[in-house]
């Protein structure tokens, strides 16, 4: 899906967005330079879009030959900026959405056309939003895990082992919920391009769905098993690939460049330490966890039980945890990442229509 869109549309409706201006003032008082402020747009659930008309120039149109008011007048012509998220805008979540950037972005223009010129007739066919170019579109899918305890030893084990060519090791936020590769410190100017992965359940923790949102069945079960996958394409990037315009990113353009880009992932041979998980998470029992500590103390199981009973266990434990009793512990205590953890794309979840009628229900 598209998460994020910064766009110009070339002409607007001939009327300049009127949302003030900034201004530099010289210690004189004089003007030294303005430019014209973005005017935020409440779509639905409070989720704002931002419009801006950086410019305007007049242009002599005419009306129709045969009209009896036939005359000569003159327009605005201005190009529209739009930045933010389409799909807090649209439906007030992003938990799923559309991948067709000149549906989306004609929905979003119709949706604020009354806030942006109010009192103006409307018309989306004036805009030519296959030729807008684009400044930063954000590509975003989701992998799920089998627990939620496993979505935060996932992301941790790859800051420590995964690597990403030209953007280095990820790095780690605080809380170690966000996974960032290509991360520039606040100020800098930011990479062209850059992977994200996060824990949607910590999102939503920190910037929570609509109140009707968490009534769907089974939504936040799946919500706190996922992980979000986000890529960030700027200008330079968009013109190196050729694909800078609106038109250019049709559902399948944006499955083939986000997969192409998360391909870049390099995860080698990535382990993970059991010791972040909680083993009972995993479905361990406590003869399981009894026998699990013993031989990670260093002894050897295979002299206090049967061979039957020794192999059987073996089987349980590789198969919850990855662990293989029948070698020595390893010294740093860790196991195969693939082995513990099996992330797959989310697709589109089952409560979909649910979560769209209980929010379009109150809204």
């Amino acid at each position: 899906m598209i998460d994020w869109l910064s766009v110009e549309v070339p002409d607007s409706i001939g009327r300049p967005v009127n949302a003030g201006h900034v201004l530099k003032l010289s210690a004189a008082g004089n003007v030294e330079w303005s430019t014209a402020a973005r005017l935020p747009v409440e779509g639905s659930w409070s989720s704002n879009m931002m419009f801006r008309c950086p410019g305007a120039e007049a242009t002599d149109a005419k009306r129709d030959e045969h009209s009896p008011h036939h005359h000569s007048f003159t327009r605005l012509k201005s190009g529209l900026e739009i930045s933010g998220n389409p799909a807090k805008f649209l439906m007030g979540h992003n938990l799923f959405g559309c991948a067709d950037a000149i549906s989306l972005l004609g929905r979003v223009v119709k949706k604020a056309a009354p806030a942006i010129w109010p009192g103006e007739q409307f018309n989306l066919a004036q805009f030519d939003l296959g030729e807008a170019p684009i400044s930063r579109i954000d590509l975003t899918d989701s992998w799920v895990v089998d627990r939620p305890s496993e979505v935060l030893p996932f992301l941790g084990a790859m800051g420590e082992r995964v690597f990403c060519p030209y953007r280095g090791r990820g790095v780690l936020d605080g809380g170690g919920s966000t996974l960032y590769y290509g991360r520039t410190d606040k100020g800098k100017r930011a990479k062209d391009w850059t992977l994200k992965l996060y824990s949607k359940g910590h999102e939503i923790g920190v910037h929570p769905l609509p109140l009707p949102a968490y009534t769907v069945p089974g939504l936040l079960d799946d919500v706190n098993r996922t992980i979000r996958v986000e890529l960030t394409l700027r200008t330079a990037e968009l013109k190196r690939i050729g694909l800078t315009t609106v038109g250019d990113w049709t559902p399948d353009v944006c499955r083939a460049v986000w997969e192409a880009y998360v391909a870049k992932l390099d995860f080698g041979e990535d382990t993970l330490n059991l010791d972040t998980l909680d083993l009972a998470e995993l479905g361990l029992k406590p003869r399981h966890v009894a026998f699990l500590g013993a031989w990670k103390a260093g002894n050897d199981l295979r002299s206090c039980m049967s061979k039957t009973a020794f192999y059987r266990l073996r089987n349980e434990l590789k198969d919850l945890t990855g662990y293989d009793i029948a070698l020595r512990c390893p010294k740093s205590n860790v196991v195969p990442l693939q082995r513990v953890i099996r992330a797959g794309l989310a697709g589109r979840p089952v409560w979909a229509d649910a979560l769209t009628d209980a929010l379009s229900n109150v809204a």
